[in-house]
């Protein structure tokens, strides 16, 4: 298809490969032109593409495959350690519904009786109980 493409373009310039040209030497223009091409193409890739982005990937994967094998436990976990994980104390929540107490003006939790009022309306009821 190459010689074809070849022979009509030199025919369209006017030139014909029978008459100017052995077939062999056409044959041989013709592998000549179509390396060039391919050689042009590779270079022109080569030059666009930078230096700096062009990854080893089959060398990486294989390194990151060698680690992932290797991450595994050496011994079973004890049922103990399975236990302490299980049963161990849970992060404690920050309390963000705060407000201040209309009687006495500390800081409360909302909907929460106030801990200050409290402890002073028990001494109140403590000191009537013992007069």
């Amino acid at each position: 298809m190459s010689l074809r493409l070849f022979s009509s373009r030199l025919s369209a310039q006017g030139l014909s490969p029978a008459g100017s040209l052995s077939p062999a030497l056409a044959n041989a223009a013709v592998g000549r032109w179509s390396q060039f091409t391919l050689n042009a193409s590779a270079v022109s890739q080569s030059l666009l593409r930078p230096a700096a982005f062009t990854l080893n990937i089959p060398g990486l994967l294989s390194d990151i495959w060698e680690s992932v094998l290797r991450a595994v436990p050496k011994k079973k976990t004890s049922h103990m350690k399975k236990r302490h994980r299980q049963m161990a104390g849970k992060a404690l929540k920050d309390v963000k519904s705060l407000s201040t107490c209309s009687g006495c003006g500390q800081i409360k939790r909302s909907h929460v009786l106030c801990p200050n009022c409290v402890a002073s309306i028990k001494k109140q009821w403590g000191r009537k109980n013992t007069e």
